[in-house]
């Protein structure tokens, strides 16, 4: 009774082994390379997902392959540019297995594993990185007009080149380090010095040439406005002296009235704020201030002599009551007399 039992578990685990023997999924990130008896058909790529069935034993064998973005990068690297200076650069790059038609099978020919594949890139790679920065100078590659893009394109292309035959499919390479050998900074920073230099240098010469234009266009331009400012006063001068020649002769006519407005306006101007004199009011123009003072035939106020001031002409009253005999001590005629305090 227990041998029948423990056949039947052989037969059982038998038929379970070569059920599991026969099966094998595949996921919708992997690619199968089928190959019966150690060969390979048009057949033999499976990429659709699921679970797929092969003959049990040693008959068919299936490799799957992970087809997800890998990433491979380079150690630095000492790169020589055209212009003899040196950079130092890292690279890295996102490749996978090349799915379209029967670049699968070419894969599995070349490596088994992708792990293998990386360590082969890994020579490539590098190969590809100082062939495709050593076409550029090292203004080229640092730089206000750097073509780095342009030098990534060309590593990309090396690699494509050395790489596609084997079923490899580059995605996207770049350059994720660059930087300058000591030497090559201290070169780099001088030459970088002598360039702003000259730049700074030319930059002053050129601004002190538009300063001088513009000085002299500012200059002309004054000369020009004070020109006409010249010509426009000479102008208003001439018509204000034909203005002031009509008036003069007006008041050389009546001399007593120009007096009178002149006393009027000097009136105005000395008592136009809040002002103390102390001053006798025989003086012109203030007389006019005094009720008393004797005036003229056309009733312009007169002042009386006084020292320091030009005696005026008599009215015409005045000249006739100076034509009779004096009556009294004090005389007629306007004379000097010292000025009295007030």
């Amino acid at each position: 009774m227990s041998k029948s039992i423990a056949i039947v578990i052989g037969l059982v685990l038998l038929v379970a082994l070569v059920l599991f023997s026969m099966t094998y999924t595949v996921s919708f990130h992997e690619v199968a390379i089928k190959t019966r008896f150690g060969k390979t058909t048009a057949d033999s790529i499976v990429t659709e997902p699921g679970l797929k069935f092969r003959l049990p034993l040693f008959a068919d064998r299936v490799t799957v392959y992970d087809t997800r973005l890998q990433v491979r990068e380079t150690p630095l690297e000492t790169i020589q540019t055209t212009d003899g200076q040196q950079v130092v650069a890292r690279a890295f790059m996102l490749w996978k297995v090349n799915t379209n038609g029967q670049e699968p099978l070419k894969f599995h020919g070349s490596f088994p594993t992708i792990d293998a594949a990386n360590d082969w890139l890994v020579d490539h790679f590098r190969t590809a990185l100082q062939s495709g920065m050593s076409r550029y100078s090292f203004d080229d590659l640092i730089g206000p007009q750097s073509r780095l893009g342009d030098a990534e394109a060309a590593i990309k292309a090396e690699i494509v080149a050395s790489s596609g035959k084997y079923g490899i499919k580059p995605v996207t390479v770049g350059i994720s380090q660059l930087m300058l050998p000591a030497k090559t900074t201290a070169r780099v920073l001088g030459r970088m010095e002598a360039t702003r230099r000259k730049i700074s240098e030319g930059e002053t010469q050129r601004g002190s040439t538009q300063a001088t234009g513009i000085r002299s266009i500012a200059s002309t331009d004054a000369d020009k406005i004070r020109q006409f400012v010249d010509q426009r006063a000479a102008e208003i001068r001439e018509t204000g002296n034909e203005e002031a020649a009509k008036y003069l002769g007006l008041m050389n006519e009546e001399k007593s009235l120009a007096m009178f407005l002149a006393w009027l306006d000097t009136l105005e101007s000395t008592l136009s704020e809040n002002s103390t004199f102390v001053i006798p009011t025989a003086v012109a123009p203030f007389h006019m201030l005094q009720l008393t003072t004797p005036t003229d035939g056309q009733g312009i106020p007169l002042p009386t002599a006084k020292d320091g001031m030009i005696e005026s002409a008599p009215s015409p009253v005045a000249k006739e009551e100076s034509d009779k005999p004096p009556q009294s001590a004090q005389s007629s005629s306007a004379t000097r007399q010292p000025t009295e305090g007030p």
